[in-house]
């Protein structure tokens, strides 16, 4: 019989102390699934001794990777490096939320570095493996108007990103899906489709 995930999502700042008593609550509140950001310090070797992870490991809780973890892909950093990787408000490329998904140098940026991560993470997280790729609170309409992003409507630019991740997993693990959330009200614009190993997180 199919499992249903009951999920409780771990910020990347929560301390091991912390992560103890969240783990209790969660199996309190019948949670079975942990999910740990991307670039969280569950996934780094060095910390498989702390006392959280034992207790994952002995109440058999799932792992899932991702949260709003969108902007790893595209780190802030290399605004100073390529500014037209990046978003335009108003004619100037800003590197506060998000970036410029029809540039063909992002997409090259966000595979790489998806595969990094997900090469990283992939033998951590319990099969079938899902990796949830949010974009920044608060903020999942700010996103690109430079002439060829202004084709697609916000919902459509943050699918473009979410399905080129989705195809460096592909190649890593037909089986793992990416969740991600469909805040899209509008007509579509070009026709933009979720990779088949894409599903939202009413799926």
């Amino acid at each position: 019989m199919k499992q249903t995930r009951k999920r409780l999502f771990i910020d990347v700042k929560t301390s091991p102390r912390e992560r103890e008593k969240m783990i209790y609550l969660a199996l309190e509140n019948g949670c079975n699934t942990l999910v740990f950001s991307l670039d969280d310090i569950y996934f780094k070797s060095k910390f498989k001794n702390k006392k959280y992870i034992k207790l994952i490991t002995n109440y058999n809780i799932n792992i899932e990777a991702g949260g709003r973890d969108l902007s790893l892909l595209m780190p802030k950093s290399m605004f100073v490096a390529d500014r037209e990787m990046f978003r335009m408000d108003q004619g100037i490329r800003k590197a506060d939320h998000h970036f410029c998904p029809t540039n063909p140098k992002t997409i090259s940026v966000i595979t790489e570095r998806a595969h990094n991560f997900f090469t990283a993470v992939l033998q951590k997280v319990t099969p079938p493996r899902f990796f949830h790729i949010l974009p920044d609170e608060g903020c999942e309409n700010t996103w690109c108007a430079c002439p060829p992003c202004r084709a697609f409507s916000p919902a459509e630019q943050y699918l473009i990103a979410v399905n080129t991740a989705a195809d460096v997993l592909a190649r890593l693990d037909n089986e793992a899906k990416i969740i991600y959330v469909d805040y899209d009200t509008e007509p579509d614009a070009e026709g933009i489709s979720p990779k088949k190993n894409v599903v939202t997180s009413s799926d």
